[in-house]
């Protein structure tokens, strides 16, 4: 459980720079999609790294730090397509909220998907 708890604390901080730039990139103008990816990918990177260094510290199922983010990004490609198909869904489709509110319902689920995918196929 304090795992889980690190890794929820460190999600925040990576949620806030995530949510920070998608919100920049739909003030300005462009497409959920876009904001998405660059958002995403810029938690990301901040989260494995930090992840990685202080969270996951029993071990990896993988010795190489290669296939170790190859896996880990995989996960998080899987995230991304899921938070795009959800913001989808939520705003484009249905119209039942906004861009942000559809966007922080897809984190609520992404973020569970991420930890757990992460703690099965990556660290034991």
């Amino acid at each position: 459980m304090k795992q889980f708890n690190k890794f929820f604390i460190l999600g925040v901080f990576s949620t806030l720079i995530d949510f920070i730039i998608y919100t920049l990139f739909i003030v300005f103008g462009l497409h959920y999609f876009f904001a998405i990816v660059v958002g995403y990918g810029s938690g990301f990177v901040f989260n494995f790294f930090i992840g990685r260094k202080y969270i996951f510290l029993d071990g990896t199922k993988v010795k190489n730090f290669k296939h170790e983010f190859l896996r880990v990004l995989l996960i998080n490609l899987f995230a991304v397509a899921l938070n795009i198909l959800i913001v989808y869904v939520l705003f484009s489709q249905f119209n039942l909220l906004d861009e942000f509110g559809a966007r922080i319902v897809a984190i609520f689920f992404v973020f569970f998907w991420n930890f757990f995918a992460r703690k099965i196929f990556v660290y034991h």
